[in-house]
């Protein structure tokens, strides 16, 4: 959103949507309780309306459009100068708003994706989502594809443990690392781009297990599965990347191979993957199974 005019450049910045569409004396009210400043030290306007009158010199200033109908209403725009109130990040102001107004409010995640969101809900819960932008004809809305927990103002939205967040979170590969130091890289296409990947893929996988399911104790069936196709990946690599680094390979699948063995139990009649015969770690199952 566009902010014409002069003002001091603020310290702190926060990017928000609200579900509902609270008046603007509510989201005054809001803020000023959150940064514990006076009703005059908090500038709240609409951005398509007249901006001549705003005090851009304000401490707090909030500008607020409204959104195209969609899962959204408002999308926010608040910063706040230095020495005003306490470091409030994004995910404090949006807490703080839900809490007052009723609605919940999202923000954006840590990770660079632009569809990562969390939503902070009014009873005091974050929940991850994904957000996702409809283009419309000289305007943009939004929709809440899929979130992790139900949100009650939010009833119609799919509730599912997000891949792409469970992929891109991190989990530590030592035996990787180590490995992959001294192997070649390769382009995403060539069995030195598949060893590089196939063999990440697998030990997060088993740091995974070694650590129930940490960071956050939640996985997928669907990733399981594709995490083992990684292993099976590996079994053929092993006879492609010459001699050289055979052997090392073999030494550092074998590793993690005693790693997944340790944490998983034999799969009872039938439980295996279909048509993994003589592929053992298809026929093991995790001892808790988070999905």
């Amino acid at each position: 959103m566009t902010r014409p005019g002069p003002r001091t450049p603020p310290t702190r910045t926060a990017h928000l949507f609200t579900v509902a569409q609270p008046p603007p004396a509510s989201l005054r009210h809001a803020l000023t309780g959150l940064l514990a400043v006076p009703p005059e030290a908090v500038d709240v306007a609409d951005a398509e309306g007249d901006q001549e009158g705003r005090d851009w010199h304000a401490p707090v200033l909030c500008t607020w459009r409204r959104l195209p109908p969609g899962d959204l209403s408002l999308e926010l725009d608040i910063t706040v100068r230095d020495g005003t109130a306490a470091a409030l990040t994004e995910k404090d102001l949006a807490r703080g708003l839900a809490a007052a107004t009723g609605g919940s409010v999202l923000h954006p995640s840590e990770l660079d994706m632009p569809s990562a969101y969390w939503v902070a809900v009014p009873d005091g819960r974050s929940v991850r989502c994904r957000l996702e932008a409809v283009d419309l004809p000289g305007d943009t809305a939004y929709r809440v594809d899929a979130a992790e927990e139900a949100i009650p103002d939010l009833p119609g939205v799919r509730v599912e443990v997000l891949p792409e967040i469970l992929d891109r979170q991190t989990v530590d590969t030592p035996v990787s690392d180590v490995f992959l130091a001294a192997f070649p890289p390769g382009t995403a296409g060539s069995t030195a781009g598949h060893v590089h990947h196939d063999l990440r893929v697998w030990e997060r996988l088993v740091r995974r297990l070694e650590t129930d399911w940490a960071p956050s104790g939640r996985y997928r069936q669907d990733l399981f599965r594709r995490d083992l196709e990684a292993r099976d990946a590996l079994e053929r690599l092993v006879g492609e990347v010459g001699e050289t680094y055979a052997d090392a390979l073999r030494r550092a699948v074998t590793r993690l191979d005693d790693v997944y063995t340790e944490h998983t139990d034999p799969a009872r009649d039938g439980a295996g993957g279909a048509g993994a015969a003589g592929r053992w770690w298809w026929h093991r199952v995790p001892r808790r199974a988070p999905w």
